[in-house]
């Protein structure tokens, strides 16, 4: 049995009689299949998502068996498009992180994307930002890194010129496309220029398609049914 490690609920769902199916996000083992009984002992509490555990795993295949499960934080309670969109952090997270691969710094931003998501509840102009952020910095810890300051030929780039993303290069200049000065914004996270989220998530968008498939999420169709 391994030692106590911190963990995140990223989904759960039924599995054989009286057991859970968990996908957890751990900092060393990073996306784990584990499997819980529904009641058991301290276990009886509702075994919540955004909120910090201590796990004990055992198993030396793929699936591991959850041995010993505490609370080590209170649960952070999201509404409405906030818990939305603390859904889609999980789910992007259950979609594109590989199995079993370490999620270090993955699991640091998760913890402070799920803090600013609850700040953002009482100043929902930071929703976006937040939203932004994170997906930027998954999609560097998967190894697609975007380089704010310079395009694809390396030359730093221009406010005044427009830019758009060529995959596998990065940015190239273009007659009609995002304004460099909103890409310096978001290198800067600076999120107050007009138009820079919306280049953000249109950039976003773009990197996260090829990566997702054709299977939508699941977590931005409730943004549309709750519209």
């Amino acid at each position: 049995m391994q030692p106590l490690c911190p963990a995140y609920i990223l989904h759960s769902r039924p599995f054989q009689d009286e057991k859970l199916l968990l996908q957890l996000l751990m900092p060393e083992q990073g996306r784990v299949s584990a499997v819980i009984r529904k009641r058991q002992g301290k276990q009886r509490f509702a075994l919540q998502p955004f909120q910090l555990f201590t796990v004990a795993l055992s198993g030396r295949s793929s699936l591991k068996t959850i041995r010993t499960l505490d609370e080590l934080a209170p649960a952070v309670r999201f509404n409405g498009k906030f818990l939305f969109s603390a859904l889609y952090l999980n789910e992007l997270i259950c979609r594109l992180w590989p199995d079993d691969m370490a999620a270090e710094q993955l699991f640091n931003y998760y913890q402070q994307s799920l803090t600013a998501l609850n700040l953002a509840q009482h100043t929902p102009e930071q929703l976006e930002p937040c939203l932004r952020q994170f997906e930027f910095s998954l999609l560097s810890e998967l190894g697609l890194q975007v380089d704010w300051q310079h395009d694809a030929a390396g030359t730093p780039l221009n406010a005044d010129l427009q830019y758009l993303w060529q995959p596998e290069q990065g940015f190239i200049v273009v007659a009609n496309g995002w304004p460099g000065a909103a890409l310096l914004a978001i290198g800067r996270q600076d999120w107050q220029q007009s138009g820079t989220l919306q280049v953000a998530k249109q950039l976003s968008r773009q990197l996260l398609k090829p990566l997702l498939g054709d299977k939508p999420l699941n977590s931005r169709a409730l943004f549309t049914v709750t519209a």
